[in-house]
């Protein structure tokens, strides 16, 4: 490059992040317009885009940008992967520019390789990517659970075994406590009532349980009490991963102490 000292220089970009597996080629690729406003958050300079970053579609344009779950403009869903380093500034003019390349929109990737991975971005890409790790099952396509657990003592949840769960008291003798796991977004456990014991759900860090009308419960209880047999909640993590959304599923004579 023009002006540098003689000799050996630091890399400018790198190009080693191999996010994708399996037989060479197999993969859906898509040319596409990466927009100007598309930036990589983690990166120094953030103009400069990194080999498998996430990325996500505007709706206003269809032009590709990073994603993020709290966007609001269509890139909060998980579309693609970026398949080379971008540089988006002009070295010119020193504004961003938009450029045309291909996009990764299906096919095996490395999940510890893909840049702004999260649990939201699993769900979002579980029809069309396979992930080569514990999490490669698909997401909202679970029907109507991935699973199903009773527990007779109190128990804390943990992630990613119990993220899709239905969680039950059946064979409980005394009162049950369940302890969702720390928020992040892409969560989402269900809770229902078998056995005529106590059961609540309580928050990890507390005050953070949207519920009827409190919006920073802590805890949220079935009593005891045989009209309550059946009842249930479905709890779910907002986009932002900061807190919990309670769905009540129980039947109108079933009510719930918010604590």
């Amino acid at each position: 490059m023009w002006g540098l000292q003689p000799g050996v220089q630091p890399p400018a970009e790198t190009y080693e992040n191999a996010f994708r597996w399996g037989p060479a080629g197999l993969g859906l690729i898509t040319g596409g317009t990466i927009s100007s406003l598309a930036s990589d958050p983690g990166n120094s300079p953030t103009y400069e885009l990194r080999v498998g970053l996430l990325m996500g579609q505007r709706t206003a344009d269809g032009t590709w940008v990073n994603y993020a779950a709290t966007n609001t403009d269509g890139s909060e869903v998980a579309s693609g992967v970026l398949l080379t380093a971008i540089r988006m500034q002009n070295i010119l003019t020193g504004a961003n520019q938009a450029r045309f390349y291909g996009v990764l929109v299906g096919g095996p990737i490395k999940a510890a390789a893909v840049i702004g991975l999260d649990l939201q971005a699993r769900q979002q890409m579980s029809d069309h990517f396979n992930f080569d790790d514990v999490l490669n099952l698909p997401g909202m396509h679970w029907f109507p659970w991935r699973r199903f657990q009773s527990k007779t003592a109190n128990y804390s949840m943990s992630i990613p075994n119990d993220n899709y769960c239905q969680f039950d008291n059946a064979g409980a003798t005394g009162a049950v406590t369940l302890t969702l796991p720390p928020v992040q977004n892409g969560l989402a456990v269900g809770v229902r009532v078998v056995a005529n014991q106590n059961l609540a759900v309580t928050s990890n860090e507390g005050g953070n349980v949207i519920a009827f009308n409190n919006a920073a419960a802590n805890t949220l209880t079935f009593s005891t009490g045989g009209q309550l047999i059946g009842g249930g909640l479905t709890l779910y993590s907002n986009a932002a991963g900061t807190a919990w959304f309670a769905q009540n599923d129980s039947a109108g004579a079933n009510t719930i102490t918010v604590s």
